[in-house]
């Protein structure tokens, strides 16, 4: 069967049958309605990579001691993980933590459950006295999505209690989350301050208190009484216990605990301060797991809050301080306000073209079928409605219209002509049935190799392609079922007649006959032509290379986050003081109303750390953007002094240290080498104006006494090594001696020196412990302090000893042009036994670029392949993909004029523009080609093409661009992300559009001829049918 008949067979099917076509397309809508309300809504395409975080606590240890006998051996034992990516760890005092990046597509129960069988395996590797590990479906490095705050009239331990209680229950229960952080609690105890004095005088020490403590808790199985008729469980049960109480408790026959220690039952001493507009508070923070919901966690959470509101005591609240979920919800309004706004302008533009009602209606219910049908694909495929794919239901509003606006317009034209309705549906449709199959390929061949980016950006472009290609899909059914069946019964092209001649004299009047005369211009001066397009092309070359590499562009997220860091060692009061005057410096602008709230949390992640989140007033009450108040706000930050403070503005990316400027890593096997060279590589950053404020995270300053007990002597004197530690343990720390239950509230008895504070290294040196003669001996006897300095934390990265560094980045200064000079940098001063890796937002656009060119390249040479296939002819397929560079330069300019970045968003627009520059020059040549197999010559044939297919193409265009104008023109929550694609769509198209009206038919008329006759072995093969059919 012909290609002539395929197309007359499937316009005549519909338009002598218009209920089939009807109903088809009424499934399709049917479809769509069912699956809106099954279909997930989130942020963005679920791309979040999955990741797992292990925690070991291991009490007292250095940051040294962990790193070799915790981390280096957990790492070693995770190297079996199935799907394992790699591993990033930190050991400080006390702690070691790992976060483990796992291969998308990985389940992340499963690698959990894995996660533990390989740590209970290496447990025999593992030092004693280290805590059960902990395993978390999250980053440990994750910020929280929703932070929260419980104040009132109750006290902090009420608060507290309420805190960790229903408050973190409820919330921890919300599908999703990894786990919910409370910060800034402040907790009772009951505190025995012993007097030393006193107990060396009697004859204890604090091991014999600390064993008097211990008998308070005797809450244990005594066995069973039996009898005939029962079994009776016996048990001891604790006493109510009081500070009078603990007081009483016997030491030995002639001393109880109140003897020699002041017995308190008061609040403990917060290692946290939580503030919330200046009042004190206990701070709560939900964090998803990493392949969590953000909008489903933020709409359960809020609900969860409005009903424990109405459980909590009178004087307390539990207010929502920042709510990621609420920038979601707004995003996703915003984007669905611009797919309606989109809808009414392309209708007004198709109306200003065709200016008949009836022509109007045909296109017009292309684009509620075409979307309603994508919902329900979205949903089969597994997808979501996120801003990513709504961006391409925005960007498809413009498209989908095109196909039936070609079929229409070609109709209409038949009608005009002479023909009558049904038959002028049936021929019109006919002539144009192929181009409409054409271009819909192209699109749909564009995100082919794109899908295939890696990480993030290959599943954002699969989720946008498979979206836009699929709507696009739809449109074309439409156009070429229900749009024949509709025009045959609504006539839109009316009664008028017009001869073949009378439509060329009318077609070269007014603005179609300048064309006509410019592209006569053009084929009468082809190399003028070519040479001014390649000039242009050269120009946006140049334009290319200076555009700022960015994984985002700068959004406004309604909130930010202020980091401040202290001097190492720095206490907690200290940093305290300096926070009160970020808090300060925020004033004016809470006074104003750009900040709604303000939320200080000093002492989360170490006495010298700290940070402010500031909740801004939504997006239509304020006149400043976000990046507009941190511009103003980050220097006069930057003049706090005693603190390093700088303003964190995230992306919706949600990658880890987002916002935090360039970070990297320097790689090597000794810490102290890599800190030498790592400090010459800040030191060069510092002078570079591409960086600013760079520094190391390694920081050996921590001041630290060493403890170096004498065991010899120890040995000689009666005194065990492990009795000197907990003595000097005690003293410096304290020592919860047991917990006890008050009031159904489990209550540690914490063992502390009264008297003067511990502060002093001599105040250690003079404590005296029991020898095993009973004779008392100083611990200067037996150790020896010496004063020095260490690293708060030891980091590792892909296995190898890591020093992290950051820097903010200079005014003007792009991502990844920071990055690049960085390596630029490290070259000159690193070692060869030093390496730079880049973490972070870097880390992720480094990813992204590796294989962008490369990948667009192949989309090219898909798309060219894809059109030869279809026109079978590889000189049509040239004469399109020709224009296609140009389009792109013309991207390229628009986003300079701008002022945009190349970003995850202009990368999008730029895919697109493939497609669309290719499908306007299908609609010219598969038309030069359908008239040159009429009879007539290269040049006739591409002059009347262009003649006849002025007006679908340029409502194609003039649709596609308009209905992309409110892209540009949006505001509110994700108007940045909206406005890198619609730029350039708008600018990239509508400047393309003029490269196709005059590029493709001097192409054309060069390159067509070396292709030879179009159709000509389906012709010769009908030939030597028709031949063989008398002997047959």
């Amino acid at each position: 069967m012909s290609q002539s008949q395929i197309r007359s067979g499937i316009a005549d099917l519909f338009v002598s049958r218009p209920i089939l076509a009807i109903v088809l397309n009424l499934l399709i809508a049917i479809a769509g309605l069912a699956a809106l309300s099954s279909v997930e809504v989130r942020e963005m395409p679920d791309v979040d990579q999955p990741v797992l975080s292990v925690t070991i606590d291991w009490d007292g240890a250095a940051p040294e001691t962990v790193d070799t006998e915790v981390t280096s051996v957990v790492e070693d034992a995770l190297t079996q993980l199935d799907g394992l990516e790699g591993i990033s760890s930190t050991s400080s005092y006390g702690r070691s933590r790992l976060t483990i990046d796992l291969a998308d597509g990985t389940d992340i129960d499963t690698a959990a459950n894995e996660v533990s069988e390989l740590l209970t395996r290496a447990e025999r590797q593992l030092p004693d006295g280290i805590d059960d590990p902990t395993v978390t479906k999250n980053d440990s490095d994750s910020q929280p999505i929703m932070r929260l705050a419980l104040l009132g009239t109750a006290s902090m331990a009420e608060l507290t209690e309420l805190a960790e209680g229903i408050v973190s229950d409820r919330l921890s229960a919300i599908e999703g989350v990894a786990e919910v952080q409370v910060m800034g609690s402040q907790e009772n105890e009951f505190r025995v301050e012993v007097d030393l004095t006193a107990m060396v005088g009697r004859g204890l020490e604090l091991d014999d208190v600390e064993a008097a403590l211990q008998t308070l808790r005797i809450d244990t199985a005594l066995g069973d009484l039996d009898s005939d008729s029962q079994s009776v469980l016996l048990r001891s049960a604790d006493p109510e216990v009081t500070a009078d109480t603990i007081a009483d408790l016997r030491i030995d026959t002639h001393t109880r605990v109140g003897d020699i220690a002041l017995v308190q039952y008061t609040a403990d001493e917060k290692d946290v301060i939580a503030r919330v507009d200046g009042q004190s508070s206990v701070g709560i923070g939900v964090v998803r797991q990493s392949l969590g919901n953000t909008l489903a966690i933020s709409q359960q959470a809020r609900e969860a809050v409005e009903d424990l509101q109405t459980e909590l005591p009178d004087g307390v609240r539990l207010v929502i301080v920042a709510d990621d979920g609420i920038f979601v919800e707004q995003s996703i309004d915003e984007v669905t306000a611009t797919i309606a706004l989109a809808v009414l302008i392309v209708v007004a533009v198709i109306f200003a073209f065709l200016r008949s009602w009836r022509a109007v209606l045909i296109p017009t219910v292309t684009i509620p079928l075409s979307l309603a049908g994508t919902i329900a694909a979205i949903w089969l495929a597994g997808f979501s409605v996120n801003t990513i794919t709504l961006l391409a239901l925005v960007l498809a509003t413009g498209m989908v219209v095109d196909d039936s606006i070609v079929v229409v317009e070609n109709i209409v034209r038949r009608r005009h002509l002479g023909l009558g309705a049904h038959a002028a549906a049936a021929a019109g449709t006919n002539e144009v049935f192929f181009a409409v199959i054409s271009t819909t390929a192209t699109l749909a061949a564009v995100f082919i190799p794109i899908s295939f980016l890696p990480g993030q950006a290959g599943g954002i472009f699969a989720e946008f392609g498979f979206v836009l290609a699929f709507c696009v899909t739809l449109s074309s059914f439409v156009a070429l079922t229900l749009a024949p069946a509709l025009a045959a019964r609504l006539d839109p092209g009316g009664t008028g007649r017009v001869t073949e001649e009378e439509d060329e004299k009318r077609s070269r009047r007014g603005v179609t006959g300048l064309y006509l005369k410019l592209v006569d211009r053009a084929l009468a001066a082809p190399a003028l032509t070519i040479g001014a397009a390649v000039a242009f092309a050269i120009v946006s070359y140049g334009t290319f290379s200076g555009l700022t590499s960015a994984l985002t562009p700068a959004e406004d997220r309604g909130a930010f986050l202020i980091r401040g860091t202290a001097p190492s060692g720095a206490s907690l009061g200290f940093t305290e003081s300096q926070v009160s005057q970020v808090e300060a410096l925020l004033q004016p602008y809470v006074d104003s109303g750009e900040i709604e709230a303000v939320q200080a949390l000093v002492g989360f992640g170490g006495s010298s750390s700290a940070f402010v989140i500031a909740r801004l007033a939504d997006w239509d009450e304020r006149d400043r953007s976000q990046q507009e108040l941190l511009a103003e706000l980050n220097p006069q930050l930057a003049r706090i002094p005693g603190i390093s403070v700088f303003a964190i503005s995230p992306n919706s990316l949600g990658i880890r240290g987002a916002g935090r400027g360039l970070q990297f890593a320097l790689l090597g096997d000794d810490y102290d080498r890599l800190a030498e060279e790592g400090d010459a590589l800040v030191a060069a950053m510092a002078e570079d104006p591409a960086f600013s404020n760079p520094t190391l995270s390694y920081d050996t300053t921590t001041p630290m006494l060493s403890v170096d007990i004498d065991r010899e002597m120890a040995t000689e004197l009666g005194v065990s090594p492990e009795s000197i530690a907990t003595t000097i343990s005690a003293l410096t720390e304290g020592v919860t001696a047991t917990e006890v239950f008050v009031d159904g509230t489990e209550t540690d008895v914490t063992l502390v020196p009264g008297g003067k504070p511990i502060t002093d290294p001599t105040d250690i040196e003079n404590v005296h412990v029991r020898s095993s003669d009973g004779d008392y001996v100083p611990l200067s006897s037996m150790v020896m302090l010496t004063q020095t300095s260490t690293a708060s934390t030891l980091a590792r990265e892909e296995r190898s000893r890591a020093v992290p560094g950051e820097a903010n980045l200079g005014a003007g200064v792009s991502l990844g042009e920071a990055a690049a000079r960085a390596e630029e940098l490290a070259a000159e001063v690193l070692s060869d036994d030093a390496r730079l890796i880049f973490r972070g937002e870097a880390a992720a656009l480094e990813e992204s670029q590796s294989g962008t060119a490369l990948v667009f390249g192949v989309a090219l040479l898909v798309v060219l392949l894809v059109l030869a296939a279809q026109f079978e002819s590889f000189a049509s397929a040239t004469v399109i993909m020709l224009t296609v560079p140009f389009g792109l330069g013309a991207a390229v300019m628009a986003i300079w004029l701008s002022g945009g970045t190349l970003n995850y968003y202009s990368q999008i627009g730029l895919v697109i523009l493939i497609g669309i520059m290719a499908k306007n020059g299908i609609l010219i040549v598969e038309f030069a080609n359908q008239l040159r197999e009429r009879g007539q010559d290269v040049d006739s044939a591409i002059r009347n093409a262009v003649r006849l297919r002025i007006r679908p193409v340029m409502m194609t265009a003039v649709s596609t661009v308009v209905g992309g104008l409110p892209l540009v023109l949006s505001s509110g929550a994700g108007a940045e992300a909206r406005a890198a694609v619609g730029w350039v769509i708008v600018g990239g198209l509508g400047f393309s559009t003029i490269f196709t009206l005059f590029l493709t038919p001097v192409f054309y008329r060069l390159i067509a001829p070396l292709g030879g006759e179009p159709g000509k072995a389906a012709h010769r093969l009908e030939t030597e049918k028709q031949a063989m059919a008398p002997a047959e």
